[in-house]
């Protein structure tokens, strides 16, 4: 029999947990929508990256609500038993908390999988492709506003291009003239064609022009300096350093955070390895805080477990906070926001088991 129910609450628990992720899901997702739709309006993110933008929400998102989900998920089917009286029923077949965490096992161990792979290695993943779909985007953005037959102003605003045809993909120019202003000295500069190069290692975006010649020269002066030249590069657009090493912890590699000294990197890494925990630990907590009076109402509850995952939460991301400003020993991280929240779950149980962990009710004399 206590297989029959082991299954019973394993699905009980799924059918319940999915319900409750998908409303989340839909609700954030419908946010981070509207907010990517606003940068884009405001030029913040290129229209291009509108999907592998959504598609990493979609994966950190996933990430921190595979917990609450469960949880929520958890409280809910126990605390229906215990109104319908369920789990009274079960106490007299012998039938106790050590049996609820077997099914809570069940459901735990798949999902603790899927978190530990999205928070450690996933999510970085999709961080990374949508940053460099953006950074790529954001350079070709540059060319696509060139328009052939006309003088064009780079976004520096130190450079003025002219070309006589453009290519299709806004990539390829012909018949180039491009005119540079460097302190006094007046920079011409003509070339039978150019092609936009992104530098990989830099991110830069370099306009590579040539056979052309150069002209150097200061106004009103007859000292000129002319070059011809077989293939030139021209900077047109410098990639951000700062903003390049914000988004760098991110999305790392496990790999590449293990073995970084940085201070972020080694918080960063702390941070993925905490997500699978905060799963499990709310998973222990879970059964012992849906326990529900007689004259209790169903959702009784619930209000108790938004304001304990709050509480959880913050104090993760206040001690993330803290290390990061390295006011709290590394050794210390994130282990001592868990191990309240296990103690508080082992008082829990002792106070509704009358001292005992996992007592059976059933198996009593």
């Amino acid at each position: 029999m206590n297989n029959i129910i082991t299954i019973y609450l394993s699905r009980e628990i799924i059918k319940t947990s999915a319900a409750t992720m998908l409303v989340l899901y839909i609700i954030l997702m419908s946010n981070a929508l509207g907010r990517v739709l606003a940068d884009i309006a405001d030029g913040d993110i290129p229209r291009q990256a509108l999907w592998p933008v959504m598609l990493s929400q979609s994966v950190n998102m996933l990430v921190l609500l595979l917990p609450i989900s469960f949880f929520l998920g958890t409280i809910f089917t126990f605390g229906r038993m215990y109104k319908d009286h369920e789990i009274v029923v079960m106490n007299a077949c012998g039938i106790g908390y050590r049996d609820f965490y077997k099914s809570v096992a069940i459901v735990l161990l798949p999902l603790l999988l899927l978190t530990s792979y999205a928070s450690l290695s996933l999510n970085a993943k999709m961080q990374s492709n949508a940053r460099a779909i953006i950074d790529q985007e954001n350079n070709q953005h540059e060319f696509h506003q060139i328009k052939p037959g006309q003088f064009n102003q780079s976004e520096a605003g130190g450079t003025v291009f002219f070309m006589e045809t453009l290519s299709a993909d806004k990539l390829e120019l012909q018949d180039v003239i491009i005119s540079q202003t460097d302190r006094d000295a007046m920079i011409l500069e003509t070339a039978k064609s150019g092609r936009q190069q992104l530098d990989e290692q830099s991110g830069d975006l370099f306009l590579v022009v040539g056979p052309g010649q150069r002209v150097e020269g200061v106004a009103g002066q007859k000292d000129f300096k002319i070059i011809d030249y077989d293939r030139h590069g021209i900077l047109v657009k410098k990639q951000n350093k700062a903003t390049d090493s914000r988004v760098r912890s991110i999305e790392k590699t496990l790999a590449e955070l293990w073995s970084s000294k940085r201070i972020r990197d080694r918080v960063e890494l702390q941070w993925r390895i905490t997500i699978p925990v905060l799963l499990t630990v709310l998973a222990l907590l879970a059964v012992p805080l849906s326990y529900i009076a007689p004259r209790q109402g169903r959702f009784g509850k619930v209000g108790i477990a938004l304001l304990v995952y709050i509480a959880y939460l913050n104090l993760i991301v206040v001690t993330r906070a803290q290390l990061e400003a390295r006011t709290i020993p590394m050794i210390v991280n994130f282990w001592w926001v868990h191990l309240l929240f296990i103690a508080i779950t082992c008082v829990l149980l002792f106070r509704l088991n009358k001292g005992v962990l996992f007592f059976r009710p059933g198996s009593a004399s």
